[in-house]
């Protein structure tokens, strides 16, 4: 049974833990999930427990298949857990508690950019002046101040992200899930994107769990980067990032990270051969 219910981390320093002694945003205690069909049933999960801290960035690697996204979707409640318990301590508000980023950014082809970035207050209720005033400051902050009017068809595959990331910003949500969010993305691209998640964040310290296939973004991103093992999907390993913020590119060129993309790798390897045998 699962239940859901809320209530009212060489370099320069890590930012403070926001709100030191309150209780994680998330807590996840033995969560399985077992998916059915007419063809048998799926393991996707076996018991997950973990604590997300108030304003933490982690991030979730492993191999496919192995329920990193599923987990994300547990959390966000687009999912319910076979087995285990979820507790989500956040506020109830107008907004979504949580606020999702899709690899395939999401974008609604009818809206342009400003309509877009607007979407989710506009489902909460919010007012039009207060929403887009909003939306436009989100904009400026990803990089579309100009593009309010244009449409996603005529945007690149990069400006159609920066839509997704900037509506996910201007809900308000206390918390963001992103789902390879920056997946899709040509490797220039995906850098210059990187670095302004990483400034976004660190403005606003939303708690944020990102699943990805990168090490090194990972890396780049997380306080804590939580490594799964082949299906069904288990927390093989727990590593604390020990680079400082405010944080950028630049670390990957230093030797502390090169060991630790070789450690993840290391921990990795098996699990993805093994994910391999089973497709």
């Amino acid at each position: 049974m699962m239940t859901q219910t809320s209530s009212s981390a060489s370099a320069p320093p890590a930012l403070p833990v926001r709100n030191a002694g309150a209780p994680p945003v998330f807590q996840v205690r033995q969560v399985s999930k077992i998916f059915s069909s007419r063809t048998g049933q799926v393991e996707a999960l076996r018991d997950v427990s973990f604590d997300f801290a108030d304003g933490s960035f982690t991030c979730i690697v492993g191999p496919s298949g192995c329920g990193k996204s599923t987990l994300l979707r547990i959390l966000g409640g687009l999912e319910t857990a076979t087995y285990g318990e979820i507790t989500v301590n956040l506020p109830k508000s107008r907004v979504p508690q949580s606020a999702f980023v899709f690899q395939e950014h999401g974008v609604f082809p009818w809206f342009d950019v400003l309509d877009n970035v607007t979407f989710g207050q506009r489902m909460a209720g919010v007012g039009k002046v207060e929403r887009e005033d909003v939306a436009r400051r989100w904009i400026a902050e990803v990089g579309l101040t100009g593009f309010e009017h244009a449409y996603p068809h005529q945007l690149s595959g990069g400006m159609r992200q920066r839509i997704a990331i900037a509506r996910a910003f201007a809900t308000g949500s206390p918390s963001l899930l992103m789902d390879e969010p920056l997946g899709a993305l040509d490797a220039q691209t995906r850098m210059l994107m990187q670095e302004q998640l990483v400034r976004l964040w660190e403005a606003e310290r939303k708690t944020v769990v990102l699943v990805t296939h990168s090490i090194e973004e990972a890396l780049l991103l997380g306080d804590q980067i939580i490594v799964m093992s082949a299906r069904p999907g288990r927390i093989k390993e727990v590593i604390d990032v020990p680079f400082g913020r405010p944080r950028d590119v630049s670390i990957e060129g230093t030797e502390r990270f090169a060991q630790m993309r070789q450690s993840i790798w290391e921990s990795l390897r098996d699990e993805v051969q093994a994910s391999m045998r089973y497709s």
